[in-house]
């Protein structure tokens, strides 16, 4: 008995010692600034931490899909709401909560837009091991190793640099699409499957977005290679069970979005390029103008930094012209 007891009290002095070894682990291992050089990843969607306080309404959370359809800064130029997007590429949605709860440390969130294309991707994790990167980050960082300095060993993380672009990803590279036509793609009622993890991962979103009074909307940015009515009906059923709104920019009429797809996109469909994203946001601000949650916030002091942000894209990436 005694033996047994003992073993126990070894064990448990072991996962003691195990845990707290990794706590100070991930402590150390933990990117002490946000900027490129020293660590952090997705450097551009990580730009929010250094964001000044509560100044980001509005995230998108979702692959590279978002970044490639919405611009930030129009969308600041026209109606002073301040978008940021917190997608990143091939995100799988235990990454899309993630995103979420950092965004959501730093900003008091009025909406999150969810790509839906981010639902039907494989999952990366298992729920566990997903679990166990929120509570012990060295297993998220745990490569970091090679490239320590003494500042990760007594630092605390201060997050400084944000990207300009607000997380877009500009490219002016036009490769039309071959399928020009295919919002009239013939109509089905058979639904797309989503895997129990996704459905998990959606479900913890929304309830994060809840408990922060934050609305939650479901969106498919426009994309002729990844469009499909069996994807659309199981958004569409989703987002109906959770009580979200689904906007699938897809079915907009041809007339509202005026996309032209032999010149409006960068890869041949699957993503728009800047003079499609300009069309695709010019429709968004005025959704979210339509809304009544967002208010502009030019002529606020803490966002002063916003104007800057158009002048070096208009000066850096669209050579001295004006955005829109």
């Amino acid at each position: 008995m005694n033996r047994y007891i003992k073993r126990i009290i070894t064990a448990c002095l072991f996962i003691i010692v195990l845990t707290g070894t990794l706590l100070i682990m991930s402590k150390i291992t933990i990117p002490k600034s946000n900027a490129p050089e020293r660590g952090m990843e997705e450097v551009a969607a990580n730009g929010i931490l250094a964001e000044n306080p509560d100044t980001v309404d509005v995230i998108f959370l979702g692959d590279s899909e978002t970044y490639c359809t919405f611009i930030p800064l129009q969308i600041w130029k026209d109606e002073g709401f301040t978008t940021y997007i917190d997608g990143t590429s091939a995100q799988t949605l235990d990454y899309s909560l993630t995103m979420l709860q950092r965004a959501l440390s730093r900003h008091d969130l009025k909406m999150v837009f969810l790509d839906a294309n981010a639902i039907y991707r494989k999952e990366s994790k298992e729920i566990p091991y997903a679990k166990l990167c929120e509570l012990l980050p060295v297993f998220r960082y745990h490569n970091r190793w090679k490239t320590l300095t003494s500042e990760d060993f007594t630092a605390e993380p201060e997050y400084t640099w944000t990207d300009y672009k607000k997380g877009y990803n500009f490219s002016k590279e036009v490769i039309p699409s071959n399928q020009s036509n295919y919002i009239h793609f013939e109509k089905t009622d058979e639904r797309s499957r989503i895997t129990p993890g996704n459905r998990y991962y959606v479900n913890e979103i929304k309830k994060l977005c809840d408990e922060n009074d934050v609305k939650l909307v479901f969106i498919s940015a426009p994309s002729s290679a990844n469009f499909t009515y069996k994807r659309h009906n199981a958004t569409e059923a989703l987002a109906s069970k959770l009580g979200c709104e689904f906007i699938d920019m897809n079915l907009i009429p041809e007339e509202e979005l005026q996309l032209d797809w032999t010149k409006d996109t960068r890869d041949k469909g699957d993503h728009l390029n800047y003079y499609g994203a300009v069309k695709a946001t010019a429709w968004f601000s005025d959704y979210l103008k339509s809304t009544g949650l967002l208010k502009s916030r030019k002529g606020d002091a803490d966002c002063a930094g916003w104007d800057a942000a158009v002048a070096q894209f208009e000066k850096n990436d669209l050579k001295g012209e004006k955005l829109r």
